[in-house]
């Protein structure tokens, strides 16, 4: 319970300074490296609250001149966090819309560059995705998604949207598959305990010429990458 009491006494006011600056500097139209900044700061500040080390492997699969699109899985709130405070990218996240009704922290998302999609209208995610993709090139932003659509209060990956991958071809951005693991046992029920959390990356998926009928296919190549990066950090180390 302290450490729960103790993560909630540093979040409010660090999410609200935070998103101050985020606001201010969409206000006075500031680079992408003033948000790259927030976030860093601010998904190492709620890690270091809850009590939560990372380590990372794979940064060699960063790009730090092109767009991206980061696709991982879900198990709470603190792989934001995680990806945020160790992936050194300006990435901007798809969340859905009801994220877009959040006081404050909304308008700083908002300024921040990151997408709100409604995933029941097919139509309108889809002319968002394709304006996220033109601002992603523009200005060398990459994109976070999520494709379980739903956390994994136990860690296991569940089934994958094939509409996370159909926006994503839309982008003709390359795709990095990301596993985070650990952070369903830091957050569970409302409750928070200090952990480790581990982050891996595998080679980018190219694209580029892929359409509509290439989806399953990325689909199953993605979760693959993920599974296996998975399997491989929680398998005991041999001698």
């Amino acid at each position: 319970m302290l450490r729960t009491a103790v993560f909630w006494v540093v979040t409010v006011p660090a999410t609200a300074f935070f998103s101050s600056v985020s606001i201010v500097g969409g206000l006075l139209r500031a680079p992408a490296s003033l948000h790259d900044w927030v976030h860093r700061h601010w998904g190492r500040t709620e890690l270091w609250a809850a009590g939560v080390k990372t380590t990372i492997t794979g940064l060699e699969n960063v790009s730090l001149s092109s767009p991206q699109i980061f696709v991982a899985n879900h198990q709470s709130i603190f792989d934001i966090f995680a990806i945020l405070g160790n992936v050194p990218a300006s990435v901007r996240f798809v969340a859905k819309k009801e994220l877009g009704r959040i006081p404050i922290f909304a308008l700083a998302m908002r300024a921040a560059g990151h997408i709100f999609i409604d995933r029941k209208d097919r139509l309108g995610a889809g002319k968002a995705m394709q304006a996220a993709g033109e601002r992603m090139k523009r200005d060398r932003l990459s994109l976070g998604l999520f494709p379980e659509g739903t956390r994994s209060p136990t860690g296991q990956l569940r089934d994958f949207k094939k509409g996370t991958f159909a926006l994503a071809i839309q982008t003709q951005v390359p795709i990095v598959p990301l596993a985070v693991d650990g952070g369903y046992k830091v957050s569970t029920r409302g409750r928070i305990q200090s952990g480790h959390m581990r982050l891996a990356l595998a080679p980018p998926i190219p694209t580029a010429g892929k359409t509509a009928e290439d989806r399953d296919a990325v689909l199953l190549h993605v979760r693959a990458e993920i599974e296996g990066l998975l399997e491989a950090g929680r398998a005991p180390a041999s001698d």
